[in-house]
């Protein structure tokens, strides 16, 4: 892959301000691009002048905090048709503007379900305040700078998100953590409650992360840091580091694998192996581990599984070939017994982490299950390749994979042979057998 990719540590919630913070901390886009930014977001009587990022402590951790001079705070767009103007006053590119439209949608569609009203009816209160456009305007302007969208989603991954606890106090009364809003917004994404008795996710974080993770995980996946930030809250927490994490590099580069006491895990730059072997692996030059710098591609792959037993067979078939289109890089099926000794199918989709939420929305909506396991693994793989092939026959396809220089397998092209064999009236193995004579 080799792509672009970032994950975010939620282990302390997620606002804008603390979200763009991060993400500026990576310290990847320059001062000057980023008060390009601020002045083209063309916000009247508001500069570049009235931002600046502070660099302070939560808990000994360095990292920005966002500071917005406090006197143009208390302008506020009034209605959604304000705040939809000023989005088109902004002087971005369009794909950025249009994210900046649909994250603010998110917020919308989340205010009006616990208010009960339309769009039009809706008394905007955190949505309407210029910071929050500052939050989500910036960051997808910095998204958008460090190229992380491949194939219409975005290469980022996040952490599960910690919501905070207790018992807080919002413009419609005194409810528990996480306030209706980002309860909403966060439907069906892995969420948890932990630390002071505070509110740690907003509405603003909650829809950032709504709209820009294409997947979720518990660990940080195999990649190259690059970068890594840190966006300090207003708060002082007792318990935790009021601070998200950023990490940026490049995902499913150098990953390897480490096998060291029944334990896989990974060691890092392929160019450092030997070290590697040394030091998490005890040590022993006698090591199982083979050296295997020169000799295969290293990576991550997704592995979707689910259990059905109550669905029509003849729906696989479509089931299966809408994963394909959809991005899976391959789709099987799993004979099993399940409980009460029925006879069920586990449904196995590989894919790469950008293409989790499609996936997971096909089986989700065309199968009967009711839940997708998600597992990110380590992988090895050879270089793979077509040629063309001259036969008898004709010209026929066959698939090559190889390591170096090292060519490891050839195999023909079935749907070639195949036709070979119809159209010139012999067996298919007759003509497997002639076409393996000559590419071998």
């Amino acid at each position: 892959m080799n792509q672009n990719s970032i994950y975010i540590d939620c282990f302390s919630g997620v606002s804008g301000d603390k979200f763009l913070s991060a993400l500026y901390n990576l310290d990847l886009i320059k001062e000057k691009q980023l008060c390009d930014a601020v002045d083209n977001l063309n916000i009247q009587n508001f500069s570049s002048k009235d931002i600046f990022f502070e660099e302070t402590q939560k808990k000994g951790f360095c990292g920005l905090f966002l500071k917005i001079n406090q006197d143009k705070l208390s302008v506020k767009f009034k209605t959604i048709n304000e705040i939809n103007k000023q989005i088109d006053l902004i002087n971005f590119k369009d794909d950025i503007k249009n994210d900046i439209r649909l994250i603010y949608n998110i917020l919308f569609e989340a205010e009006g379900y616990i208010h009960g009203k339309s769009l039009k009816e809706l008394h905007l209160h955190e949505v309407a305040s210029i910071d929050t456009l500052i939050d989500v305007s910036l960051s997808a302007f910095i998204i958008n700078e460090l190229k992380l969208k491949n194939n219409g989603n975005y290469n980022i991954i996040c952490s599960k998100i910690n919501l905070g606890s207790g018992i807080i106090d919002i413009s419609h009364g005194t409810l528990s953590v996480p306030p209706p809003a980002v309860s909403y917004i966060l439907k069906e994404v892995p969420v948890y409650g932990f630390g002071d008795d505070t509110e740690l996710t907003t509405p603003t974080g909650a829809a950032l992360i709504k709209y820009y993770a294409s997947g979720f995980s518990e660990k940080i996946p195999s990649m190259e840091i690059i970068s890594e930030g840190y966006g300090c809250g207003s708060k002082d927490l007792n318990r935790l580091a009021n601070i998200l994490r950023i990490f940026y590099g490049k995902l499913n580069k150098y990953s390897f694998l480490c096998c060291s006491s029944g334990d896989i895990g990974d060691t890092g730059n392929r160019a450092d192996i030997s070290h590697y072997k040394n030091n998490i692996c005890g040590g022993n030059n006698n090591s199982q581990i083979p050296d295997m710098t020169n000799m295969m591609n290293y990576g991550e792959v997704v592995e979707m599984q689910c259990n059905i037993d109550d669905m029509n067979p003849e729906i696989y078939d479509f089931v299966i070939e809408k994963l394909f289109k959809n991005g899976a890089a391959d789709v099987f099926l799993t004979p099993v017994i399940m409980k009460k000794n029925r006879p069920g199918i586990v449904l196995n989709v590989l894919c790469d982490v950008s293409s989790i939420k499609k996936l997971s929305t096909v089986i989700m909506e065309e199968t009967t299950t009711l839940g997708v396991r998600i597992a990110i693994k380590d992988k090895i793989y050879a270089d793979r390749f077509t040629e063309n092939i001259n036969t008898p026959y004709g010209t026929i396809k066959v698939k090559v994979s190889k390591s170096g220089n090292k060519i490891l397998n050839k195999k023909p092209e079935y749907e070639n042979l195949k036709k070979i064999a119809l159209n010139n009236n012999v067996s298919l193995k007759e003509v497997y057998n002639a076409v393996n004579k000559i590419i071998k």
